[in-house]
């Protein structure tokens, strides 16, 4: 709650003072902290589909965690109406007048316009509601009988939800963020979006089962194993970030054409470059040692929420580089930088914290729970 408030004064006082060439006011704040907690809404849906594809003693861990994640959808669809407010701000396309003079944007309206935009975006969260639907449905049945049937089920619509959420995180990501710059283009920043999503979920979750589960019989009892695949798996995210990153930068360096430069020359200069250049040891260097040659690091729960919180700084920070400087020529941080990251996490987290009370901790007739897991089971 106090996250909350906190978020609320600071974004509210940056309603009213904020960087004087800021030409959108708070909507780029809000966007960029909107899009971190829609990441960690629609990212437990990704890795629900993975676990429940390929299985995994990481997914064990924090499949209640990553449940009662994907039942926040319903709020991040509510907390999307002031992006909508804030279009004309945001996306140049959503101006008619200045559509009408641009040829690049008068090619694309037929793809970019305010209804289409909204139209899709009811889409996008109705693939993903329906699909964290049947995850929670059927993994609640599955706690009350271990029905093979229902296994099956979850395994083919785990398949399958990768791909339907693949997609649409893709589309998401031309629309939401891609757009703000309409003359450029990348064909890897959808997949790059897909890859940001589960390192931020995967970082929240460890962070919280790490703080909320310290003293608990479950994670004395849970094999180290469990805790060494999280942390592989998370440093399989941090690896893919970087590929990804490098080889977009790579494509468009190459490429030398003005349509796909623009990106970077925003974030080239002004300050902006300081970000680019600090994300790279920062972001990818330091986590991908850290986790690889971190065995303590990886068998222990407490370490890795502690490094959690340090990859989830680095993606508001990669976040705030996407979205910022489109709207803000010089490197600044205003009120509502600070704020709007508070005020969705404290909505966000009060939800969450709901919704995780609802069930067990530990899902039932998982063969997982045999062996050294009874006894938490039966203490926790």
């Amino acid at each position: 709650m106090l996250m909350l408030v906190v978020g609320a004064v600071l974004t509210g006082i940056g309603w009213f003072v904020h960087p004087a060439e800021d030409k959108a006011g708070i909507w780029p704040s809000y966007l960029f902290a909107y899009m971190f907690w829609f990441g960690v809404s629609a990212g437990p849906v990704g890795l629900l589909a993975l676990h429940h594809t390929v299985g995994g003693g990481w997914g064990f861990l924090i499949r209640r965690y990553l449940e009662a994640a994907t039942r926040v959808l319903p709020v991040m669809l509510l907390l999307f109406v002031p992006i909508l407010i804030g279009m004309p701000q945001l996306y140049e396309w959503a101006d008619k007048a200045h559509v009408a003079s641009d040829p690049v944007l008068t090619a694309k309206a037929a793809y970019l316009n305010p209804m289409a935009f909204i139209v899709r975006t009811v889409i996008y969260f109705a693939i993903l509601i329906g699909l964290a639907t049947l995850y929670n449905k059927w993994g609640a049945v599955y706690d009350e009988r271990a029905d093979p049937d229902v296994f099956t089920k979850l395994n083919v619509v785990g398949g399958a939800g990768m791909v339907l959420y693949f997609l649409t995180i893709t589309f998401v990501a031309v629309d939401w963020v891609m757009s703000l710059v309409p003359h450029w283009y990348s064909s890897i920043f959808g997949p790059l979006v897909v890859i940001t999503q589960g390192l931020s979920t995967l970082s929240l979750m460890m962070l919280l089962l790490g703080s909320l589960m310290s003293d608990t019989p479950l994670l004395e009892r849970a094999p180290v194993g469990y805790f060494r695949d999280l942390g592989n798996l998370t440093l399989a995210f941090v690896m893919l970030w970087g590929y990804m990153s490098f080889s977009q930068y790579l494509i468009t360096y190459s490429g030398n054409t003005a349509e796909e430069v623009i990106w970077y020359i925003q974030r080239a200069h002004h300050g902006w470059g300081y970000i680019s250049l600090l994300l790279i040891p920062l972001h990818f260097f330091l986590p991908f040692f850290l986790l690889l040659v971190g065995s303590r690091i990886k068998r222990d729960p407490r370490r890795l929420a502690r490094v959690a919180v340090y990859l989830i700084l680095m993606r508001f920070l990669d976040l705030f580089w996407w979205v910022t400087p489109t709207f803000r020529e010089h490197l600044g941080v205003g009120l509502a930088d600070l704020g709007a990251p508070l005020l969705i996490g404290g909505i966000w987290l009060s939800v969450w914290a709901r919704e995780v009370r609802k069930r067990p901790l530990l899902p039932l007739h998982d063969p997982r729970l045999e062996g050294s897991l009874e006894g938490a089971l039966e203490h926790g």
